[in-house]
């Protein structure tokens, strides 16, 4: 349980890490999330549950790193997994349009809740820059969800990462 846990994390840490690198070099009016992508797919395949606590963590990893607002990421992130979760057992996740699909919505969801809560934290954007940067991102993420997905899929089901869905975190 503890090594899944350590690969889980250290994926984690590595979507954070080209993200903030080499995502940089090459975005055009937005980059994509990994690590939102990551959590999307954790989500999807092992349930609420396993990706409310992979999400907490990466976005208290994400806000301690590089977040103006300690919890943001965390609430965002948390609240996007729970969602994403509960089509657990509602979809056929070995259909590749499911996760792209998935993505797309589930991209759009954090991003309207990132615009909410920096309303709410006194941070004003103008909406129609918001949605259109979500919708850029999220179309962006659902572009990449299939490069990713059979592979986590796979580690998910009979690979390293098999077993969240049955042991918890």
């Amino acid at each position: 349980m503890v090594a899944r846990a350590g690969v889980l994390g250290a994926i984690v840490i590595v979507a954070l890490l080209l993200q903030a690198t080499l995502l940089e070099l090459i975005r055009f009016s937005v980059k994509p999330d990994l690590v939102l992508i990551l959590v999307i797919f954790f989500a999807l395949i092992n349930g609420s549950r396993p990706g409310m606590i992979l999400a907490a963590a990466a976005g208290l990893l994400i806000d301690l790193l590089w977040g103006r607002f300690l919890g943001i990421n965390i609430l965002t992130l948390t609240i996007t997994a729970f969602l994403v979760g509960y089509l657990e057992n509602k979809v056929f996740k070995d259909n590749l349009l499911v996760p792209i699909l998935v993505v797309f919505c589930g991209s759009v969801l954090h991003a309207g809740l990132m615009l909410m809560f920096q309303e709410l934290a006194g941070v004003h954007l103008p909406l129609s820059a918001g949605v259109r940067t979500g919708l850029l991102e999220a179309a962006y993420n659902a572009l990449l969800a299939p490069l990713f997905y059979k592979l986590f899929y796979r580690s998910s089901t009979s690979g390293v990462l098999q077993g969240f869905k049955r042991g918890g975190l």
